[in-house]
């Protein structure tokens, strides 16, 4: 035999041998090791693995959780966090974000919606509020404004209430110019007396009687002459026009015009005024004049004059003027403020303001 075959037997002999006791080893390793294992589990369990779990969380909770967690996030946030948001948005709103809004409404009410206000109302006044308002305007010019005004006018209310306005500013000057002339009246009557060296003249009505803003009962000199002024220009406007037409319409029939003619119409427009002061005073006891300065005509009593007293009086202060003027001096010495020619023919002249009171006619009635 030679070596190499010796050699060759030799070595699957101890191979053989070896795997033959690694063999029998292995088996009563795994046995012996099994039954050191189910001997050591109970204690194991009971004992061991607490410790060594105690051992290791802070290790854990230190070192290896945020590596977790740092490591899991970026994934989270990139793939799981937007597919989760949009599996649950729909149930979110349908479900969850009602139930917490009004869970959450008095706390709103009562604190955050507040707290904004407070925090955007300067914002909005100093800022944000011109810059809408000057965006806006040019609309609520073109479109909004006309609307409104066109409301506005349509209403019979609106309407009322703007008469009524105007009628009251109107009222407010006139009073303001009425109380201008009664205080000229004051004024006058104290030149008056004081050139003739007169005393004062005792009114003769209580001062708790008086017009507002007046120191006497009826009107002097100025409201009289102011009032008789517009009296004159409205008739001598109305008497020359209407004198100019009729002669033009005389004229296309009868050319040349005579002289008696054209006298005798001058004289019939002449006493266009006359009786229109007759007229005024014996109906309504004031002419435009009078109603304008803030006076009116009546007899002693408290009824308008008659008409025999009204067409005297009208006569003589048209016709007569310059006495009528010299006459009027004696309303400075009189104590309801009465002319030669008033007293001559039993007439007075107290503001309007006292006569409304006296008769309890309202403002609109006496005009």
């Amino acid at each position: 035999m030679s070596d190499e075959t010796q050699a060759s037997f030799l070595q699957r002999a101890v191979t053989g041998a070896v795997d033959a006791t690694v063999g029998r080893v292995e088996d009563r390793v795994v046995s012996s090791t099994k039954g050191v294992i189910d001997d050591l589990e109970p204690y194991l369990a009971a004992e061991t693995v607490p410790r060594i779990v105690d051992a290791l969380i802070p290790y854990l909770v230190e070192q290896v959780v945020p590596e977790v967690i740092a490591g899991l996030t970026e994934r989270l946030a990139a793939e799981a966090g937007p597919a989760i948001v949009e599996g649950m948005t729909p149930q979110l709103a349908d479900e969850l974000v009602p139930v917490l809004l009004e869970r959450m409404r008095p706390y709103l009410e009562a604190e955050l919606v507040p707290a904004v206000v407070d925090g955007v109302t300067p914002h909005i006044i100093e800022k944000a509020g011109p810059q809408i308002v000057a965006g806006l305007m040019p609309y609520i010019k073109a479109e909004v404004v006309p609307e409104i005004l066109d409301e506005f006018v349509d209403d019979p209310r609106v309407r009322d209430l703007i008469r009524e306005q105007s009628l009251g500013l109107l009222w407010d000057a006139v009073e303001v110019g009425r109380a201008g002339l009664a205080k000229a009246d004051d004024v006058l009557e104290k030149v008056i007396r004081r050139i003739f060296l007169r005393g004062a003249a005792e009114d003769g009505v209580l001062r708790v009687n008086h017009p507002p803003k007046r120191e006497r009962s009826h009107a002097g000199i100025v409201s009289r002459s102011a009032g008789s002024g517009i009296d004159l220009l409205i008739i001598s406007l109305v008497a020359a026009q209407g004198l100019a037409t009729t002669l033009s319409l005389v004229g296309a029939v009868i050319d040349p015009i005579p002289g008696w003619l054209i006298g005798a119409l001058t004289l019939m427009f002449a006493w266009l005024g006359p009786l229109y002061l007759a007229v005024a005073w014996r109906v309504v006891g004031r002419t435009v004049g009078g109603a304008i300065t803030g006076y009116a005509i009546v007899n002693s009593g408290e009824g308008h004059l008659g008409v025999v007293r009204s067409l005297v009086r009208a006569s003589v202060s048209f016709f007569l003027m310059p006495f009528w003027a010299v006459g009027m001096i004696g309303t400075a010495f009189h104590p309801l403020r009465r002319s030669w020619g008033d007293r001559l023919l039993g007439s007075r002249t107290p503001y309007l303001v006292h006569v409304e009171q006296k008769t309890k006619r309202s403002r609109s009635e006496w005009f």
